[in-house]
């Protein structure tokens, strides 16, 4: 049956302003930080929403990943409905967890991202050049914000522009939370045997790209299904999260049009720019979450044994305590690190790429079309609903 899409607190954001979070979630990180929370299929969660109490929870060893069910938030799918495919390491704890992301951490070294970047700026300009053909009005999401994160993390793996083509057809049917099991299995499958495809070929003439790195350099530490989970964790985390941060991003950047000149006109500011706007969208709401092996003491409340925990990034993100003025939007911000990566042992090892791709797009995008703004009415733009990656479902331009 499908689920009930009903947004858990964690994911709540403000209904008016798509940026913010919701009002409960506010409410909750004012009076009752760490916050017992009842989620639709009577399972008790910890919702975390102070920055403090998500960075203590990111390194403490006694809350792991990998006992963590994924279907936690996803009520109306049993948990043997969903498992943690091998090689997805970010569901793993030590030793797995150190044992698999060891063997991409070349991938995103800085001398790597500086090899990648040319080909990141011609892709960009690539999709500029479609989304201009085109003309206005142009939807800006499917113009740009997902093309190009698409494209890059496929360059990154290295697949060929067949092997990209025919990724897109999966991720174009992909059908969202509100699917059933059946559709939502269906859709892992298919991933699967895509790339299970992928690393058959590298494993026969291995390339540049990281596929063909784990095949050369570790090939026999790591067996093809192991590569398969790692490369889809990487498709899917690395897609999904950029695309929407770059949409939401240019749409705050509309309604910020100061900080739109800004950015556009001044190149010294872009270092702080994406990680002020990572704060300030927060697209990733909540992760899935952490159990706790023994008890412990979190933001002064006594998580028991077994218990699961989830922090809320978008709250912690805006946290008063620790942001001046955290609402609003500050493109020359001194970045007191945000959390949109984690932090300690899971800290997100592909966010070199991430900040990579988003100082190639911000800034292309800015000089292609200096005077870009919306084409409809503000209130016309709409939003995914409860979703793991907020962000817009079309957001309408022109120039």
């Amino acid at each position: 049956m499908p689920l009930d899409v009903e947004t858990p607190l964690p994911y709540q954001r403000d209904p008016v302003c798509p940026f913010d979070p919701g009002a409960a979630l506010r409410e909750v990180q004012e009076k009752d930080p760490v916050h017992r929370y009842r989620l639709l299929d009577g399972q008790d969660i910890w919702v975390v929403t102070r920055y403090d109490d998500v960075r203590q929870m990111f390194t403490d060893p006694r809350l792991s990943s990998a006992l963590t069910p994924l279907t936690l938030m996803l009520p109306g799918i049993d948990e043997t409905g969903l498992q943690v495919p091998r090689g997805s390491f970010v569901n793993m704890d030590p030793p797995e967890h150190t044992r698999l992301r060891r063997t991409v951490a070349a991938t995103f070294t800085a001398r790597r991202m500086r090899e990648l970047a040319p080909r990141l700026e011609q892709i960009a300009e690539n999709c500029l050049d479609a989304m201009e053909h085109t003309g206005p009005p142009v939807d800006f999401m499917a113009g740009f914000a997902f093309p190009f994160p698409l494209l890059a993390i496929c360059e990154l793996l290295g697949l060929s522009d067949t092997q990209r083509e025919e990724y897109i057809r999966i991720v174009s049917s992909a059908p969202g939370l509100a699917a059933t099991v059946e559709e939502g299995q269906a859709l892992i499958a298919a991933a699967e045997r895509f790339m299970g495809d992928a690393v058959a070929a590298q494993r026969a003439d291995p390339g540049d790209g990281m596929i063909g790195m784990l095949v050369k350099e570790h090939g026999d530490e790591v067996d093809d299904e192991e590569i398969v989970g790692i490369s889809n964790m990487f498709l899917s985390a690395g897609f999904d999260t950029v695309a929407n941060t770059i949409g939401l991003g240019i749409l705050a950047l509309l309604e910020n049009p100061d900080q739109f000149s800004l950015l556009r006109d001044d190149p010294s500011v872009l270092d702080t720019a994406v990680e002020e706007l990572m704060r300030y969208l927060s697209v990733v709401s909540a992760t899935s979450g952490r159990t706790a092996t023994e008890d412990l003491e979190l933001g002064g409340v006594t998580i028991k044994a077994g218990e699961y925990v989830v922090p809320a990034l978008a709250a912690a993100n805006r946290d008063p305590a620790h942001y001046k003025d955290p609402d609003r939007l500050d493109l020359t911000r001194t970045p007191a690190q945000q959390v949109g990566f984690g932090h300690g042992l899971h800290r997100c090892i592909g966010g070199a790429m991430t900040l990579l791709e988003m100082r190639i797009a911000f800034p292309a995008v800015l000089r292609r079309f200096p005077g870009l703004h919306l084409a409809v009415p503000r209130e016309e733009v709409t939003y995914r609903g409860y979703n793991m990656v907020h962000g817009a479902l079309s957001i309408p331009v022109a120039w």
